[in-house]
């Protein structure tokens, strides 16, 4: 066979090959033939996690779930975004049916304009979107019913698409379970919401986000701050910046967290949130608010739990600055995937956290009790007072000496807990613990009066009044079992909406952005008794970012970033020597008073000031050149990568093959 005729064979056996796959990709992705697929993603992004396979199996025979899913199909109204979307969802819930073994039933319902399946949808409470000045609406949102339990996904959009598969569990474990577990919060500010503020449509009425978010899941219940103490019957207890919190509350908390409960904290040297709180004016009295202390503390507690915490210093990590008000900040901290702690049922896939002027702690070994860090900085951080995490506001960090070591943000303590208060329950200020009235000072001398003599009349002696019984001690000592949990992050801004959304990118509505919201959902989950759903929200996104590049320059950064400060320390103080060497006016004579020394000290200062700018240029130049090389080495690996090792692999079969000929 000619060399022509082998080439034109094989040009023919290749684009028979082609149209037999794409065939097939016909068949079966297309037509949605048996709804065959292969998921060869990286993390089976396209395959039903093990917690949505446990939710089904938990599906009773008798009690089905019936999954309504409504997607409009008519091509006039219906945008092209859209159609692979709708398709996906589509293949997805035909895996929960498939997963479901009959327990799960799907129904595809096209409420296309003006037909009845638009009414359906209207009364099924999805809601549509309008896409042209006719007033026609778009469908795209599913019901979840068991029984008499029903649960909407009003709207599913392209942005949530990486949770598309919690959303659709989630709704089917709610529908499958009748009874709510009971959540409790706390805090010195307002995040359950204002209702009267609401009632009156003013700013701040709502609840944060994470709240409504979990009383989507859960009976959320308020715990009044200045509590004593707390129902038995809630399974996990937030509290979130406990500002000035008494030792009554940090009991009341202690004795819930012995006898059987679950706690979540969220302290702050300085929350932004509660200084902007402080500032507002109340919306019935036209008064300043109620003033919140910026620092928050459970220094009781955290001292029983082995927790190291100073409430008045802030960590700066210049590998993980982050943005705040318009400006890069080593105190708005952005925390990547490494930093977090994967192994953590909490925390395992969260790919990002977003920190403001968060504390730091140090971790104690008690006895009982083991500590596991969620969170961490990098070894590029130190920690400043809070009068320098304010002056980073105004102008940048200059003077920065990393500590070497990486600095605790969140840990999870479990075990078998002491109580913070051995001896009972505190007193109130100013009570007597004995008698339960005010205490006498023993150090203030009783006073005497002289008097004179006066006429007494014998009378029977009353008899003094029985002393008091003490009062029994009944609180707990230690908690009841060792399978107690304990939660803590040194920033409570954390879980401010801004911080944990973001508009979508159709601009229907807020999104979750970041780890924040999702460490807070999962950690409840687990404590309530549950985890399968955190299988499912941590599912990766398809969308990955270039971290890789991040990390290179972050590196490249490091090694420039000394002389950078030295040269920025330098600037600043030619800057002061300059404001201070100005030639003066005499306002008398209207005339400048001039000196020939200060002007060439001037001159030569200006002269300095100009050469540590050429000097930061050149290495910002050198900094970007080395990351650009870097980026350049990067995308050619990429993309001759594969072509070479392919050429290899084929370079070693040919010789085998000529080896074997040559032998036969």
């Amino acid at each position: 066979m000619s060399a022509s005729t082998k080439t034109a064979a094989f040009g023919i056996t290749t684009l028979l090959t082609i149209a037999v796959i794409a065939a097939i990709n016909f068949l079966v992705g297309g037509v949605g033939f048996g709804n065959i697929r292969l998921d060869l993603t990286e993390d089976g992004l396209y395959t039903l996690s093990p917690g949505t396979k446990n939710i089904l199996s938990r599906i009773s025979a008798d009690e089905p779930v019936t999954i309504k899913f409504y997607s409009t199909n008519d091509d006039r109204v219906m945008p092209n975004l859209l159609k692979p979307h709708a398709r996906s969802i589509e293949d997805l819930l035909l895996e929960y049916e498939k997963q479901g073994n009959n327990n799960v039933v799907l129904e595809v319902i096209h409420p296309n304009p003006d037909t009845d399946d638009e009414d359906k949808a209207k009364e099924d409470e999805v809601r549509g979107m309008q896409v042209n000045q006719e007033g026609d609406n778009i469908y795209l949102g599913m019901t979840v019913k068991c029984l008499d339990q029903k649960e909407v996904l009003p709207f599913l959009s392209p942005d949530d698409a990486t949770s598309l598969e919690y959303e659709v569990s989630r709704a089917i474990a709610k529908v499958i379970k009748p009874t709510k577990t009971i959540i409790g919060f706390m805090s010195a500010m307002q995040i359950g919401g204002n209702p009267m503020a609401m009632m009156q449509r003013q700013r701040g009425g709502e609840a944060w986000a994470v709240i409504q978010q979990l009383r989507a899941d859960y009976e959320v219940r308020e715990v009044p701050f200045s509590t004593d103490k707390i129902d038995k019957d809630i399974t996990v207890l937030i509290v979130i910046h406990p500002a000035d919190i008494t030792e009554t509350a940090e009991f009341a908390i202690d004795q819930y967290l012995l006898g059987g409960g679950n706690v979540v904290a969220f302290v702050d040297p300085q929350s932004l949130l509660a200084q902007a709180m402080s500032s507002q004016q109340n919306p019935m009295t036209g008064q300043p608010g109620t003033m919140i202390n910026g620092s928050s503390d459970l220094s009781n507690l955290f001292k029983a739990w082995g927790i190291n915490y100073k409430k008045d210093m802030i960590l700066a990590d210049m590998n993980y600055r982050g943005m705040l008000q318009g400006r890069t900040m080593p105190t708005a901290l952005q925390l990547p995937a490494k930093a977090i702690n994967q192994d953590s049922r909490f925390t395992t896939g969260l790919q990002a956290f977003t920190l403001m002027n968060a504390g730091s702690f140090g971790i104690d070994k008690k006895e009982g009790l083991d500590a596991t860090t969620l969170a961490s900085s990098s070894e590029a951080s130190e920690m400043i007072d809070t009068a320098a995490a304010d002056k980073l506001r105004r102008e940048p960090m200059t003077n920065f000496t990393a500590s070497g070591k990486k600095q605790v943000l969140g840990v999870h303590i479990k075990g078998k807990f002491k109580s913070a208060f051995p001896n009972g329950r505190p007193n109130a200020p100013g009570v007597s613990k004995e008698t339960g009235g005010a205490e006498k000072d023993a150090t203030k001398p009783v006073a005497t009066a002289t008097a004179p003599p006066v006429a007494v009349t014998t009378a029977p002696a009353a008899a003094a009044p029985a002393p008091a019984a003490p009062k029994k001690d009944d609180s707990l000592k230690e908690s009841i079992d060792s399978e107690r949990n304990v939660i803590v992050f040194s920033d409570a801004d954390m879980l401010y909406d801004a911080f944990c959304l973001r508009q979508g990118d159709l601009g229907v509505g807020m999104v979750t952005n970041g780890g924040n919201l999702p460490m807070l959902l999962n950690t409840v989950e687990v404590l309530a008794g549950g985890g399968d759903l955190i299988q499912v929200r941590n599912r990766k996104s398809p969308i990955r970012p270039f971290s890789k590049l991040k990390e290179m320059r972050e590196e490249v950064e490091e090694k420039y970033r000394p002389k950078l400060v030295s040269l920025e320390a330098e600037r600043q103080k030619l800057a002061e020597q300059l404001s201070k060497a100005r030639p003066q006016i005499d306002l008398k004579k209207g005339a400048l008073i001039v000196d020939q020394g200060t002007m060439n000290n001037i001159k030569e200062m200006e002269k300095n000031s100009v050469k540590i700018d050429r000097e930061v240029r050149d290495i910002r130049k050198e900094v970007n050149k080395e990351v650009e090389f870097q980026k350049t080495l990067l995308k050619s690996l990429n993309v001759l990568g594969v072509p070479l090792l392919v050429g290899v692999v084929g370079l070693i079969l040919a010789m085998r093959r000529r080896s074997l000929t040559a032998a036969a």
